[in-house]
């Protein structure tokens, strides 16, 4: 895809050879896309803020048909039973402005304070001292997280350069408590200055 292409295209001698596996995750994108042009690197998905990976197509295309036969043997559909399950809308803040997916346009069913759920802001809206304890508690178990984990990419031996092991599990959640922190950042700043403190 275009983050793929970009990245041989730079250097002609990463092109990947005939038949070389090559590592790709596929992202949710404008309906109507080929499939193709929803091809990203897995590097390209931890580094960027508005890439998510499409859980749909995994689901429906990589789970649901081998469960189906395990349990099409005794007679129970697994993809209507996928279809029956109800779905719970997440959206996930970024501060790339203008390079949103359409999830970033659906509302939450989660408090943004409390973590809650809720069709709107819960009760903890009208008590805003817990607002704050909830806010700084969290951004604080945030940063807690992270600092463990680069705690653990710094003895690895990665030295003071920032690792890009795709095969790593640590450089996964490295990356996604960042995107976490960065999100819980943006959450204490809009407190502040929805209670003007």
């Amino acid at each position: 895809s275009s983050g793929i292409n970009a990245e041989y295209g730079v250097d002609t001698r990463r092109e990947p050879l005939v038949g070389e596996r090559v590592q790709y995750v596929i992202c949710y994108g404008s309906p109507g896309l080929p499939l193709i042009q929803l091809v990203h690197e897995p590097l390209e998905v931890l580094t960027s803020s508005h890439l998510q990976i499409n859980a749909l197509y995994y689901i429906t295309k990589a789970l649901v048909p081998p469960l189906q036969r395990v349990f099409g043997l005794m007679g129970v559909s697994v993809m209507e039973w996928w279809n029956e399950m109800p779905r719970d809308v997440r959206v996930h803040r970024s501060a790339n402005i203008g390079r949103h997916t359409i999830s970033h346009y659906y509302q939450t069913k989660h408090c943004v304070f409390c973590d809650g759920v809720s069709d709107a802001l819960c009760g903890c809206y009208g008590d805003t001292q817990r607002v704050g304890v909830l806010v700084e508690a969290g951004l604080s178990r945030v940063m807690a997280e992270l600092q463990c984990v680069e705690r653990i990419c710094g003895d690895c031996g990665g030295g003071g350069g920032r690792c890009v092991n795709a095969t790593c599990p640590v450089l996964y959640k490295r990356f996604r408590l960042e995107g976490r922190l960065a999100e819980r950042v943006e959450v204490r700043e809009d407190v502040y200055r929805l209670f003007q403190w």
